[in-house]
């Protein structure tokens, strides 16, 4: 699935051509890494990337994706680390499960599509196959419903959580209630953790940020991408709709 990486990366911007003087503009490029196969990038307190194969493997690099390693797990789709640093894996039989140690250990739930650990509070959030979206904060033990449907991906923040519908439509939580945002054609989120910056995958391959909470969102240059996970510092992790992993910092 993954191929074993060289220290050396390819510094390709995705699908489109930098203008003349682009490096001396300081214009952030885009980077692939040797990882193919790809279905779901998750990043860690501390850097560590997780990703979730295709093929349900789960691998996980140290080093900001030279190097990939792959862990005994199978049967996986969707990936989130909590600031815990516990890894919450969705399979693709909507079963939940989380990683302590080393160790796996199966939650009672079952139907969720996606799962989301970074928030600030110690909630895990996900988002289940029929629309619906769920938290936990007794790690996994009891799962509370919150007033949602028609949701397919979930991505918890330091003050709030997002929705995408799976209409492509972009919905933020906070207080107990659901707001919906101006935005459109959106197909995944990613939250930074402790930057209230708020990354999006376009359902067209585009990406986009929100750095105040929803009101206005700014397009940054990529095509391709399909889904979206931030770290610390700045880097953005995106997964390509050909399964291929690139950064952005």
């Amino acid at each position: 699935m993954i191929k074993r990486a060289s220290k050396l990366l390819a510094a390709l911007t995705l699908a489109w051509l930098a203008p003349a003087g682009a490096a001396a503009q300081g214009l952030v490029q885009w980077h692939q890494t040797s990882a193919s196969g790809i279905n779901d990038v998750a990043v860690a307190p501390g850097g560590t990337i997780w990703l979730a194969g295709e093929n349900g493997t789960i691998w996980y690099s140290n080093d900001r994706g030279a190097n990939f390693t792959q862990i005994e797990a199978s049967g996986f789709r969707r990936l989130s680390v909590g600031p815990d640093k516990v890894l919450w894996a969705v399979g693709a039989n909507g079963t939940l499960w989380k990683r302590i140690r080393g160790a796996w250990t199966q939650t009672p739930a079952s139907g969720m599509l996606d799962v989301s650990a970074t928030g600030g509070d110690g909630r895990v959030w996900l988002a289940g196959k029929n629309g619906t979206i769920w938290y936990t904060s007794d790690g996994g033990a009891n799962f509370t419903q919150t007033d949602a449907s028609g949701m397919c991906r979930v991505a918890a923040a330091q003050r709030d959580v997002w929705g995408v519908g799976c209409n492509g439509t972009l919905w933020r939580y906070s207080g107990g209630a659901w707001t919906k945002t101006s935005a459109s054609g959106i197909g995944d989120a990613g939250a930074a953790p402790g930057s209230g910056i708020v990354w999006l995958a376009g359902q067209n391959g585009t990406i986009w940020y929100t750095s105040d909470r929803g009101a206005n969102f700014l397009k940054v240059e990529a095509s391709g991408f399909e889904s979206v996970a931030a770290g610390s510092g700045g880097w953005v992790w995106a997964v390509g709709a050909n399964e291929t992993l690139w950064y952005r910092h």
